[in-house]
């Protein structure tokens, strides 16, 4: 199980939605380079779009439906935890995404300190 993969089970996610396979595959394009927040929709979801054939909105849309199961299953309290942050409700998708790829990052960069 890779750190990402792990990092959504915590956070509540499940695999049986589509947006769970888009939104790793979104943090992980973050992780590579981090600057692609500032155009999520160019450099993130439309490769990711053209890789499995549907409209980039179709990504944004599964990644929805993912994170509003997770925030149900206990994703609001982590999400809460690792940003420091209080949601009155969930966030929007690109800040999800933002959260749980530099929660990672940091994470990693910690592990390297070590």
């Amino acid at each position: 199980m890779t750190k990402t993969e792990l990092l959504l089970k915590k956070a509540g996610f499940s695999k049986r939605y589509q947006g769970y396979r888009y939104l790793m595959e979104c943090i992980e394009k973050i992780l590579e380079d981090d600057s692609r927040l500032c155009a999520l929709s160019k450099q993130v979801y439309l490769p990711i779009s053209q890789k499995y054939r549907v409209s980039f909105r179709c990504i944004e849309r599964d990644i929805r439906t993912a994170r509003d199961y997770a925030w149900h299953r206990g994703g609001k309290n982590f999400l809460e935890q690792i940003s420091g942050g209080i949601y009155a409700e969930a966030p929007p998708v690109g800040e999800l995404i933002e959260i749980l790829a530099l929660h990672l990052k940091e994470s990693e960069d910690l592990e390297d300190a070590a």
